[in-house]
């Protein structure tokens, strides 16, 4: 059992079903500058679109490539799903409780998670808003400090790698989803989880938050 104050989420593969729309965002990219989709499909997930782009090649670390991927990825989110039991585990906490770190655009990770039911949480830390990505804690760090709390007092929710990595820099409690990952590549995560039906969460008479396994 984790007592907590706050939580912070990542968008895609946490809440959101976004797996197969991300995979067809970079697919319809790749064929616009003629690049293969699966020689750069290692780097697509858990990084600001800025950093997949000098992964791939530093001919394609522009403005115009990241703007051709917001088009296309604004459009493609529309049809974006919410993770199941996400909406359920989200209607117990409070909206002052929880935030948002992806390393999505805002205007991406908006249409995302308003096309999957959500309402949008009053703190959103998205790929503008960090100078520096995940892995680096950065947008850990910030949601914290814009939720009024320490890391220390959040637990975090991820699905990838250099989202682990970046909460567990930040010193959140780390649960991941093998939504998109392996166990093994989730192994940093302070617990790992299939999907938050996993997850049981109380509220305790002072305001805090315990979060046990459900089985």
């Amino acid at each position: 059992m984790i007592e907590c104050k706050k939580f912070i989420f990542d968008v895609d593969a946490t809440l959101v079903d976004t797996q197969v729309v991300i995979d067809n965002i970079w697919k319809k990219w790749c064929k616009t500058v003629g690049v293969r989709y699966e020689t750069m499909s290692k780097y697509i997930h858990g990084r600001k679109i800025e950093e997949t782009l000098s992964c791939i090649g530093m001919e394609f670390s522009n403005v115009t490539e990241v703007n051709k991927v917001k088009t296309i990825a604004t459009q493609e989110m529309k049809c974006a799903k919410a993770i199941p039991n996400s909406h359920d585990f989200l209607s117990k906490l409070g909206p002052d409780c929880w935030s948002i770190a992806t390393s999505g655009p805002r205007a991406v990770a908006t249409t995302s998670l308003e096309a999957s039911g959500f309402t949008l949480p009053k703190v959103m830390i998205c790929a503008e808003d960090v100078a520096r990505g995940k892995p680096a804690p950065d947008p850990f760090l910030k949601a914290a400090e814009a939720l009024g709390a320490k890391p220390e007092d959040c637990v975090a929710v991820e699905d990838s790698p250099s989202g682990v990595l970046s909460a567990k820099k930040a010193g959140c409690f780390t649960i991941a989803l093998l939504t998109s990952h392996t166990r093994e590549e989730l192994k940093s995560a302070d617990l790992i989880v299939n999907g938050f039906d996993e997850l049981k969460l109380t509220c305790s008479p002072i305001g805090t938050y315990q979060v046990h396994r459900a089985y």
